[in-house]
């Protein structure tokens, strides 16, 4: 049996949320919708891996700020199994980088939470 579409509209939300702050720079728009010990783990630049606390990203999207108009992004919610989900987020043009991150969400005191965050960059536009 299906999980309810309002469910999947919930998770596509907060995977909306993450392209709106990463495309403003601004982490305080996406804060609420990750649990407070959320994590990342990721491959940037074929070799360089990172991983850490959540603050890391929200230090990073401040960081570098807004995207130019040619950034783009899609949410695609993969998996959703009663309390767990999966939202596959494609971005172009994020300050000359193209990702592909993986929200994993749990749904905690009936609120969907991101609890990690996985990545991967498809090449740097800028070489």
């Amino acid at each position: 049996m299906r999980d309810d579409i309002k469910e999947y509209n919930a998770v596509e939300n907060v995977a909306r949320k993450f392209v709106e702050a990463v495309h403003d720079g601004n982490s305080e728009i996406v804060k609420p919708y990750f649990y407070e010990k959320a994590c990342f783990f990721g491959q940037l630049n074929e070799k360089t891996y990172q991983s850490g606390s959540i603050q890391e990203f929200y230090d990073t999207i401040d960081k570098f700020g807004a995207v130019g108009d040619d950034y783009t992004a899609r949410v695609d919610v993969i998996s959703l199994e009663k309390t767990i989900a999966t939202a596959r987020v494609i971005e172009d043009n994020w300050h000359g980088y193209k990702f592909t991150d993986f929200l994993i969400m749990n749904k905690i005191n009936g609120v969907w939470k991101i609890v990690a965050k996985v990545y991967d960059t498809l090449e740097d536009l800028n070489k």
